[in-house]
């Protein structure tokens, strides 16, 4: 089976939460302390573009974009969240992401967001793909947890 990625808005995401990484869902819970569906639905309104990722059945393995910054345009937070059928497909993860990337870049020059310090595969994802980790913060969201701010700055 092989995955495409699609525009985000055309997805049915309430097949998505049900799957979702157990390490999404405890991130979400500790920043958040939303219900899945209430987060990505307000994700794929939010972003400005958004993507998912399905596979040949065309179910949701994972959607992602780009939150802009409503104080500057040159800014968006960036997110993904996915099933664990996205880690079955390695090939296709290191194919596209640097490249969904910079084409985010493109039209943001300053993409961020937080990761929850329990994440230590996502870290390295993200640091993978070229994002910083600014500083650990030790207190963050609802649940109070460390989480580390990232970023990544497009290179003028």
């Amino acid at each position: 089976m092989s995955l495409h990625v699609r525009p985000g808005r055309f997805v049915v995401t309430p097949q998505l939460p049900p799957r979702l990484r157990e390490t999404d869902l405890h991130e979400i819970a500790a920043h958040l302390g939303e219900r899945p569906l209430v987060v990505l639905q307000r994700g794929i309104a939010e972003s400005d573009p958004c993507y998912a990722v399905v596979n040949d059945d065309e179910k949701p393995v994972a959607l992602f974009g780009v939150v802009p910054d409503t104080s500057d345009p040159d800014v968006g937070l960036i997110w993904l969240l996915a099933s664990d059928e996205l880690a079955k497909h390695p090939f296709f993860v290191l194919r596209n992401t640097r490249k969904w990337v910079e084409r985010f870049q493109q039209q943001y020059r300053v993409l961020w967001n937080h990761i929850d310090a329990r994440n230590e595969l996502n870290i390295r994802w993200l640091q993978w793909c070229g994002f910083t980790l600014l500083r650990r913060v030790e207190n963050f969201g609802v649940e109070q947890r460390p989480f580390y701010e990232f970023e990544r700055v497009r290179e003028c």
